[in-house]
């Protein structure tokens, strides 16, 4: 340090003088610390070196983080990845394709089977409806004889028919007023036979 000072051209009792003042500062320091006070880094040479080593130890830290960012990255795009990630995506877009597809054919069946059991429904009421309209049609022509012998379940039957099918109708916001015209036929039969007691029961009652 003496060469350094003379070197400096500067008197050795003022170099030493400085250099005494420098040891006593870092005395003063120290014994500041110790007693729990802060103290500025001209007090205390050692704070300031610990510092800046903590310093640059965060700075090779931080560029350790960026060569080891830098090293993914590279992995992460590197030929061999790109090609793995591009055929990924076109299995991908292929299955998704694949679903797409069978989705479509499954909407198109399903709406096949909707249509056909639309159909028949649709045949199974109309028959329905024919069926209803046949029993009560037949039944009035054997009701306006008042000869032909008829039972009283016989026509709770009838009107049971009847009444299931404008149930039906209704539902349906249909009418049919040329049943209505033969239901009357029957109302009125049931009526005549009522009042003369010529059902089939009515006539064994009489006979014993």
């Amino acid at each position: 340090m003496i060469s350094y000072v003379e070197y400096l051209n500067i008197p050795v009792k003022v170099a030493i003088i400085l250099i005494a003042c420098f040891f006593v500062m870092q005395l003063i320091g120290e014994i500041l610390e110790f007693k729990g006070k802060v103290v500025p880094e001209f007090f205390k040479i050692r704070k300031h070196f610990a510092r800046k080593k903590e310093e640059r130890a965060r700075i090779e830290n931080t560029l350790q983080e960026v060569k080891v960012l830098l090293r993914d990255v590279n992995t992460r795009y590197s030929d061999d990845n790109i090609a793995k990630r591009n055929k990924w995506m076109h299995w991908v877009d292929s299955r998704a394709k694949a679903y797409d597809d069978a989705i479509s054919s499954l909407k198109t069946t399903l709406g096949d089977v909707t249509a056909a059991l639309n159909a028949n429904t649709r045949l199974t009421e109309e028959m329905f409806i024919q069926s209803s309209r046949d029993r009560i049609i037949d039944f009035s022509h054997r009701a306006a004889d008042d000869e032909t012998p008829i039972s009283r379940e016989e026509f709770n039957r009838i009107f049971k028919v009847y009444d299931q099918y404008e149930k039906f109708l209704d539902m349906r916001g249909m009418t049919n007023g040329e049943i209505n015209i033969v239901y009357d036929i029957i109302k009125e039969a049931y009526k005549r036979r009522t009042e003369t007691r010529t059902f089939i029961e009515g006539t064994r009652d009489s006979s014993e």
